[in-house]
């Protein structure tokens, strides 16, 4: 017999690697869908994939032969679970439907999330050219940058508390990851004052608590976004990717230019988080609702977007001199970018809320 959602999710969990993550749900046509949210994904693959069939069972495989779990676990479960699912089909009744969140659930909670994601990534920039400056930039806009991420931490928070009855336990356990790494965030504040903190560390620091947050989009997604609302969802969660990528080149790019050295790992780094920008935001296009995906492409045909184009060509070709930028020009030359990718975030998350 075919496996319920119960067993499916057993076998998801099971056959996930060690820091994946996933569920699965049904759709409002009763179609069994599957999500997959590796903690690694190569460049230009999706961070989350999403597979629908008539079952379970089906959607498993699906995401089996797309490489996303491992074949033979897939089978074997499938096998063990049906076996047992047979055993106690004639005593154990069939669970209660489960009453769909409320449609704005999503939303609210990556619209919490994502503004807290988006001042870490601006103390990161700050952090990371301060620490590869020796302190000469950002020393004194970092305290109030702090106040700032410490804010919207408590209102992700207040969220949290508001939603603690529909956010469920794999939720609640990513978000419980969150303040582990936001604790590690705090430390290397106080390192970084102190003057015992390099720029690397510091990108990974912030970058590792970043990712974390990235995992309460991908967690909502699956949990929250079923239906209709699924594409425009996933086209939210890719964008908050694509403006990691961003933030992770403003840190590390900016920390080279205070440095005033880029070395050819800074150079493979870039060409890497470029081309990754690029195809979450190609996922955008192919998921967002229509007005959202005209807000981009009116973003990506600016002034900002030719002239970190260039930038980055430049550096790319060894020619970083000719950019005629130091560290703060490019902390606010890729600013301008990630705060359009913003605007078109909010637009696309109001939009789910309206639709």
């Amino acid at each position: 017999m075919p496996l319920n959602r119960q067993d499916a999710l057993r076998l998801l969990h099971f056959c996930l690697g060690p820091d994946d993550s996933g569920s699965v749900d049904l759709a409002d046509d009763g179609a069994a869908l599957v999500t997959v949210a590796p903690a690694e994904s190569p460049a230009g693959v999706a961070a989350v994939r999403t597979f629908e069939a008539a079952t379970f069972d089906e959607a498993l495989r699906q995401a089996a032969d797309a490489g996303m779990l491992k074949a033979a676990c897939v089978e074997k479960q499938i096998a063990f679970l049906s076996r047992e699912g047979d055993r106690e089909a004639r005593t154990t009744p069939e669970p209660a439907p489960v009453r769909p969140p409320p449609r704005d659930l999503f939303p609210r909670l990556v619209t919490a999330t994502a503004s807290l994601l988006h001042e870490l990534q601006v103390e990161r920039g700050m952090s990371a050219i301060c620490a590869a400056s020796s302190g000469r930039h950002f020393r004194r806009e970092l305290p109030r940058q702090r106040q700032r991420v410490d804010g919207r931490r408590e209102r992700l928070s207040g969220v949290r508390r508001e939603l603690a009855e529909p956010l469920g336990g794999t939720l609640v356990r990513r978000l419980e990851k969150v303040d582990t790494h936001l604790r590690a965030v705090i430390k290397a504040r106080a390192a970084l004052d102190e003057g015992g903190i390099g720029a690397p560390d510091v990108v990974a620091t912030y970058s590792a608590a970043a990712l974390e947050l990235l995992g309460i989009g991908d967690g909502a997604l699956v949990a929250f976004a079923a239906g209709a609302q699924h594409a425009g969802a996933l086209a939210a969660v890719a964008l908050l990717y694509a403006k990691e990528k961003t933030g992770i080149e403003r840190a590390r790019m900016g920390a080279a230019f205070a440095a005033r050295s880029f070395s050819d790992e800074d150079r493979q780094a870039l060409a890497a988080l470029v081309s990754a920008g690029r195809s979450y935001l190609h996922i955008f296009s192919a998921t967002a609702p229509r007005p959202a995906e005209e807000l981009l492409a009116r973003a990506l045909a600016s002034t900002v977007e030719a002239d970190l184009g260039r930038a980055e060509q430049l550096i790319l070709e060894g020619r970083e001199d000719e950019t005629d930028l130091d560290a703060r020009g490019w902390f606010n030359l890729t600013s301008r970018k990630i705060e359009l990718l913003s605007e078109v975030g909010a637009a696309t998350l109001g939009l789910l809320v309206a639709g």
